[in-house]
């Protein structure tokens, strides 16, 4: 078991059908929530359950092979009559299995709290014209899509002097005002580059290449205190920002590097108290890339502890073809909320919808990188979606604030390639939008309407 010798399996030899349930009694009309340490093999359905009155609320146990770690899940539904039906069902090929321990009911909801994406795409693909629909083909503002179907936290990318004008302040400050309108929060991912930062490419702004690091803390700061700022004064504050995208390996290379975790610190800083002056309110992330290496992890977070760095939230990064299982995605949430004591969001996550291509340029996540039992299509990428928001709610104590899919309106747009300096570059990431290829809102989304 779980925390024990005992645990409950559903298997057989041959193809089965297996439902164990309990009903309890004289609870109070109002939320509770069922929670379990759950482990499967794949191959098979299976799903706890919580039926309170005739609304019947489930979450989905994914594989957790390999590795048969256990995965912590939860649903949370509504009491009315005193009692509520717990019921945990498998549907199953032969040899295939499911084990479950540690079942609670307590009162409570869990729900995610960030249902977002990072629609940094937006703005230029509706400028080279652009356009987006609800899945009966209706026209409409995407944001308006995204907000009728859950979304309620967008997040966009800011670089410094991008060569093709966009994803800079003016921009920035236009979408704020689209998105507050929505009745939606904002993340503004400051990548403190003129182009992708990412754990491969930190690169200094043209600009400050040549600033000693007191002039590169100062450059910093000015600029993060002038988009924050800027983003208050218009009345549309930044709910919250990242010092910084991906930055397993450090940013503007070499002087905050990861060889370099004191000047990093000191870099991490300067941005930081910038965004407080500039918005009091605005909360900090710091966020990495490799969701499921808790080693490299718990090695950064240690480091920036020590350069007693403030924040608020951890962000991970979690591609599922890239960074290891959904199991040792929670794992690695669960430690770092405990060890660090904060709270923990998956800051991108995507999975295609489609192995083929919508453009000239090859996809980067091709049909041989599918994980088993997720398959590349709608509904692959629906359940992916769906299985990656279970994982974050089941992190304890409410510490799994949600997600945010990257990057979710980056469809196929003539000129909205991923070459700033090139505008007629390809789009590598068009298979793992949120809309299909004839610009249709597709069913992932959907599983925003159930947090």
């Amino acid at each position: 078991g779980h925390s024990g010798n005992s645990r409950l399996s559903h298997k057989s030899t041959t193809t089965f059908l297996s439902g164990t349930s309990q009903t309890v009694n004289d609870l109070s009309d109002t939320w509770y929530t069922l929670s379990a340490w759950v482990r499967s093999s794949g191959k098979n359905e299976v799903y706890m359950a919580l039926k309170c009155g005739n609304e019947e609320k489930r979450v989905y146990i994914p594989s957790t092979v390999p590795g048969y770690r256990w995965i912590r899940l939860s649903v949370s539904n509504m009491a009315t009559g005193g009692s509520c039906t717990i019921t945990l069902h498998s549907f199953g090929t032969p040899e295939s299995w499911a084990s479950f321990d540690d079942i609670e009911l307590v009162p409570g909801q869990t729900a995610l709290s960030i249902l977002g994406a990072d629609i940094s795409s937006l703005y230029k693909s509706e400028a080279k014209g652009g356009v987006y629909k609800y899945a009966d083909g209706t026209q409409a503002d995407a944001l308006e899509i995204l907000a009728t179907n859950g979304m309620n936290y967008a997040r966009l990318r800011i670089w410094v002097d991008p060569a093709d004008g966009y994803h800079n302040k003016a921009e920035i400050l236009a979408m704020a005002k689209r998105i507050k309108a929505q009745g939606m929060k904002l993340l503004v991912d400051f990548h403190y580059s003129d182009d992708w930062a990412d754990p491969g490419k930190q690169n200094k702004p043209a600009a400050w290449k040549d600033l000693d690091f007191e002039q590169l803390k100062q450059a910093v700061y000015d600029h993060t205190y002038d988009v924050c700022k800027s983003l208050a004064e218009q009345g549309t504050p930044a709910d919250m920002v990242q010092i910084g995208n991906e930055i397993n390996a450090g940013m503007l290379w070499p002087d905050g590097d990861y060889n370099h975790f004191q000047n990093l610190g000191e870099l991490l800083k300067s941005g930081i108290q910038a965004a407080k002056d500039g918005s009091e309110l605005t909360k900090i992330m710091l966020h990495i890339a490799e969701g499921g290496d808790n080693e490299m992890a718990r090695w950064w977070f240690d480091n920036i502890t020590r350069q007693e760095v403030p924040y608020d939230v951890i962000g991970i990064s979690y591609y599922p073809f890239w960074h290891g299982s959904l199991a040792e995605l929670q794992s690695n949430l669960i430690d770092l909320s405990i060890r660090y004591d904060k709270d923990v969001v998956v800051a991108e996550v995507a999975y295609p919808f489609t192995v083929l291509e919508g453009d000239k340029l090859a996809n980067i996540a091709n049909r041989r990188m599918a994980i088993d039992g997720y398959p590349f299509t709608p509904e692959g990428q629906r359940k992916m979606v769906r299985d990656v928001m279970a994982i974050v709610r089941g992190v304890p104590g409410g510490r799994g604030l949600g997600i945010f899919y990257w990057d979710a309106t980056w469809t196929i747009v003539e000129g909205n390639g991923w070459d700033t300096k090139d505008p007629n570059s390809g789009n590598s990431w068009e298979n793992q939008a949120l809309f299909d290829f004839n610009y249709e809102v597709l069913p992932a989304l959907g599983e925003y309407l159930n947090p």
